[in-house]
């Protein structure tokens, strides 16, 4: 396990989910960690059982999306646990609508959360690592914003933030501060569509969905001294599911293993990614 002593963590999104598993993942290899979501109330019940068993951790109201809450946390980070080293971007949200249901307002809504809220707090606390000159920022993408996915503000939102990852590596340029992506496939959070698990074991050749720790494993590496050479990287965590994303349920009885003997592949065309 990686060991973050003396550093400062800002994990959004930290009041379930992904986020939760992140912010008690980093706080257990010693990271003093910033629990901050919308829901200021789940975030600090976060931060409580951090400190429970024995981390350090604050519980901060956010919205992601607003400049002025995120001024506001980082005044709050600085006057309780200090200047931030390290920026876990796992705030986010599925509407699940297609195109015919999705209209403007709705489409924004996800990019708003999803991707400016992911620019905006990594903007937020930028001085603070490049001044000291070291820095960790870790966003959360999906492989659904590397294969397409049948809710399209999500996959266009998730997209945005695998190449924003990229992008954000020349205003780092030369500061010591690493940006990477991780983009998890069907994961066990309360995000997760339950019916369709079945489908989404089938498409995966680890036969089940990645659990949230293990992703917030990824997060920890990311974040550590052993991470400072893996820069504007995209990891991807999904269960071997994206690589076989060209055979996978191609007809109704085929494994995924090889290709169906009856199918060609442009005839199978690709599945839906899980």
């Amino acid at each position: 396990m990686t060991n973050h002593r003396g550093r400062v963590a800002v994990v959004t999104g930290a009041a379930r989910g992904l986020g939760q598993a992140v912010a008690r993942r980093l706080a257990a290899s010693g990271a003093t960690v910033a629990c901050a979501d919308v829901d200021g109330v789940a975030a600090r019940k976060t931060a409580e059982e951090i400190g429970a068993n024995g981390g350090r951790a604050a519980g901060f109201e956010v919205d992601v999306t607003s400049e002025a809450s995120l001024a506001a946390l980082r005044e709050q980070v600085h006057a309780v646990l200090g200047r931030v080293d390290m920026v876990m971007n796992v705030a986010g949200i599925l509407d699940r609508r297609q195109m015919a249901d999705t209209d403007g307002e709705a489409f924004r809504r996800v990019i708003d959360v999803n991707l400016t809220g992911t620019y905006l707090t990594t903007r937020a606390f930028a001085a603070d690592m490049t001044e000291r000159g070291w820095g960790r920022v870790v966003n959360t993408a999906s492989i659904a914003g590397m294969t397409g996915y049948v809710y399209p503000s999500y996959a266009a939102s998730k997209a945005g933030v695998v190449n924003l990852t990229r992008s954000l590596l020349v205003d780092f340029w030369g500061t010591g501060v690493t940006v990477n992506a991780v983009c998890p496939g069907a994961m066990d959070t309360e995000m997760l569509d339950r019916s369709a698990i079945p489908a989404f074991i089938r498409k995966t050749p680890a036969g089940r969905v990645v659990t949230p720790q293990e992703v917030a494993a990824v997060f920890d590496f990311l974040a550590g001294e052993e991470a400072a050479c893996v820069n504007g990287a995209t990891i991807v965590v999904d269960g071997g599911a994206t690589a076989v994303f060209r055979y996978a349920d191609p007809e109704p009885g085929y494994d995924g293993r090889v290709p169906h003997p009856t199918s060609s592949s442009t005839r199978a065309g690709p599945a839906r990614p899980a």
